[in-house]
């Protein structure tokens, strides 16, 4: 067995993959590393991704590429308008409360001209729109400058203690509004997302046999999140058969069974350091070949079988699940580093990562996303270490995250192999 280097340079990782840079299948075997050589990046190809990754250090932000038409959507979303207002732009949200206040306070500058010039006896001492104008600020606002007049009272007048009273409820109802408003947006959880790291890159590697799709993820912030766990989904962009239109594709989610952290313990995260999330490329995985599925019907205990939800070989291998005698013979082929990488590229999967938590400072639920195409995966590669020990403590390097280095061919022999 060939040594491990230990190089980070993109170039050792390419030189392990057995297809010509010229072959179209070149993507899958480059680094998408930050801070290497332009030469060594994964040229871009112009595809529709499922989700962004135009954020800083080529994370995504979390954005479904997502467009919707047809129907009432209007009615729909004013239906709820609270949800509809958070979510909206922070200057339409300015504007708004810029023009509700401009508004309120000239109808109600309007009410107090009208009563100053029909009842003189109200002592309000108006004469101009200015005038009535700034009055109607000071009160909304209570500033306080002072009455137009000496007479405090507007000498008992009914129509201004009516009009007073209800620009000073009106105040106070805009400004309960406003201030709920921006808190809710401040308070959101969106841009904690931002603080947790994923791998430029995702692997497939073999380990005793068997293929594994593998990221790392870690946060950034020194105060964790609370209850962190982890699903992934595949997301097919394979165009029907029978399509007349060119651009009719069928866009299924899958999910995706996760082996580390087990996801039958809930996919638990502990985000403090570098976490791997391995999944396996079984019989049940979207990512395993369908041509070496069994074509003459298949069972839901061995392999994947739509509408039946997804299982683990693990779980079978570990005695956890029936699923077959041990060492009855296999109804469906192990698929080869060839037959995958063709099918990555010909069904265009994207896999999605949501990282869900809560964060422990404003007990917000946080969701984190990322996706990972065939352009962003290497082959035979694994992750370069970047915690350190030092006598402060542990220290995690985040220039070193998105390192990768190259792995041997197959981990089954591998001096350590609780490190996979």
């Amino acid at each position: 067995m060939p040594p491990i280097s230990t190089s980070t340079c993109p170039q050792d990782l390419q030189a392990l993959a057995p297809t010509p840079p010229s072959s179209p299948l070149s993507p899958l075997l480059s680094v998408a590393s930050s801070g290497g050589p332009a030469s060594c990046q994964a040229p871009q190809t112009e595809r529709t991704r499922f989700m962004d990754r135009r954020g800083r250090f080529k994370q995504s932000l979390g954005r479904f590429n997502v467009y919707r038409k047809g129907g009432d959507w209007r009615k729909i979303y004013w239906d709820d308008p609270f949800h509809t207002v958070i979510n909206t732009r922070t200057s339409r949200i300015i504007w708004g409360v810029f023009i509700a206040y401009f508004f309120i306070i000239l109808f109600f500058a309007l009410a107090y001209l009208d009563v100053s010039v029909r009842h003189p006896t109200c002592h309000v001492g108006l004469s101009s729109i200015m005038e009535a104008y700034v009055f109607s600020l000071e009160t909304i606002m209570t500033i306080g400058y002072g009455a137009p007049t000496d007479d405090i009272f507007y000498g008992g007048c009914t129509s201004i203690a009516t009009l007073l009273t209800l620009e000073s409820f009106a105040g106070i109802i805009l400004d309960s509004v406003c201030i709920g408003i921006f808190y809710a947006r401040f308070s959101r959880a969106n841009q904690r997302a931002n603080t947790i790291m994923f791998s430029n890159s995702a692997v497939i590697r073999k380990i005793r046999g068997h293929y594994y799709f593998m990221f790392q993820t870690c946060e950034r912030r020194k105060h964790q999140l609370v209850e962190a766990h982890v699903r992934l989904y595949a997301v097919r962009h394979e165009a029907e058969d029978d399509s007349d239109e060119p651009h009719d594709f069928m866009f299924q989610c899958h999910q995706m069974r996760v082996q580390q952290p087990d996801d039958d313990c809930g996919a638990m995260l502990l985000m403090v350091l570098p976490q791997v999330v391995v999944h396996r490329i079984d019989q049940w995985s979207p990512l395993f070949p369908p041509e070496c599925l069994p074509q003459d019907g298949r069972d839901s205990k061995t392999c994947a079988s739509y509408p039946d939800p997804t299982q683990r070989q693990v779980d079978i291998d570990n005695g956890n699940r029936e699923g077959g005698l041990p060492g009855a013979p296999k109804i469906y082929q192990e698929p080869t580093k060839m037959q995958i990488m063709n099918h990555l590229r010909r069904s265009g999967l994207e896999v999605v990562v949501i990282l869900e938590g809560i964060d422990s400072s404003t007990s917000n639920t946080m969701q984190a996303r990322n996706s990972y195409t065939d352009d962003d995966i290497v082959w035979d590669a694994t992750f370069e270490r970047c915690v350190i020990k030092t006598p402060r403590g542990l220290c995690i390097d985040f220039d070193r995250f998105h390192l990768l280095k190259p792995a041997p061919m197959d981990a089954q022999r591998c001096v350590m192999p609780s490190q996979f």
